[in-house]
């Protein structure tokens, strides 16, 4: 009977496994299930090393700057790169995407720009003065002074 059970838990273990791992392979930012559209080509391909160019795909634009994620080159679908693109620039930043926290943030004179992933609570948003420019990205803008 004890032996009945340990391969019955066992069976269990095996059968849970592709599971659980499906669910951890599961992308952080859904966008990058869709097919790449010439709107997702970043003009400015220069100073891009590391970004898997294929990856990137729009997510906005706010008075002249664009807005775009990509995945790194050595990504393992737990990373992603925040790019913004501006005049003759493009500021970069990439970092882990973890499910229910912040992502990737860029910041500059003008704004905080964050990275989201597909599970983030966004009520918590606007109360820190943020706003959705995307599903996947938040802006809170640095008041004129």
């Amino acid at each position: 009977m004890e032996h009945f059970r340990l391969v019955r838990t066992a069976a269990g273990i095996l059968l849970a496994l592709p599971l659980l791992t499906a669910c951890g392979d599961a992308p952080a930012l859904e966008v990058f299930e869709q097919a790449q559209a010439e709107h997702d080509i970043v003009t400015i391909q220069r100073d891009l090393e590391g970004i898997d160019l294929s990856s990137t795909r729009f997510l906005a634009d706010r008075d002249g700057i664009e807005y775009f994620v990509a995945a790194p080159t050595d990504s393992d679908g737990r990373s992603a790169c925040l790019l913004v693109e501006e005049g003759l620039g493009v500021a970069l930043e990439c970092g882990p995407i973890t499910p229910g926290e912040p992502g990737v943030i860029i910041r500059d004179s003008r704004a905080t720009v964050v990275l989201l992933p597909d599970e983030y609570n966004r009520d918590l948003l606007d109360a820190e003065g943020y706003r959705l420019l995307h599903p996947n990205l938040a802006i809170r803008e640095v008041p004129e002074v």
